[in-house]
């Protein structure tokens, strides 16, 4: 069993916490919401994916054989919610990705209240995905929040 400050200082400088925002056709909004937690190894330390995988008991690993490389990652916003946001609440990140982490745990909250799904709560997602560091801010277009 891994150490989890080890797990955390190892997503600190391998893993992602991201927010992806894609148009859609079902929704009053028109736009997808879609949490991600994700670390990126190559394909000679993949093992360290599967350990931590075992760790958390959740999300998955897949092959990108593009760039050799292979993706744990965990998309269920209950998993997120659940299991992934508690344990770095507990040993949070100490780098600048403490901000990403922020930024997502609070979107999370967001669709947790099914706010995502107003324009309102579109609008406080696309607010809050503003703070991150510039380095990994998107650009938004205006009709996202219109």
């Amino acid at each position: 069993m891994l150490d989890p400050n080890y797990i955390t200082g190892f997503v600190d400088g391998e893993g992602s916490f991201s927010i992806c925002l894609s148009p859609t056709n079902f929704k009053d909004v028109r736009w997808e919401v879609r949490p991600s937690f994700s670390i990126t190894q190559n394909k000679d330390n993949r093992g360290i994916l599967f350990k931590i995988r075992d760790y958390f008991k959740c999300g998955t690993i897949r092959p990108n054989r593009s760039d050799n490389t292979y993706k744990y990652e965990v998309r269920s916003l209950d998993e997120i919610d659940k299991i992934i946001i508690p344990h770095f609440r507990k040993y949070p990140p100490q780098t600048n990705k403490r901000i990403d982490f922020e930024v997502f745990s609070s979107v999370v909250k967001v669709m947790k209240e099914g706010r995502h799904l107003t324009k309102e709560g579109l609008k406080e997602i696309v607010d809050l995905l503003k703070k991150l560091p510039p380095e990994r801010k998107r650009k938004y277009k205006p009709e996202i929040i219109s």
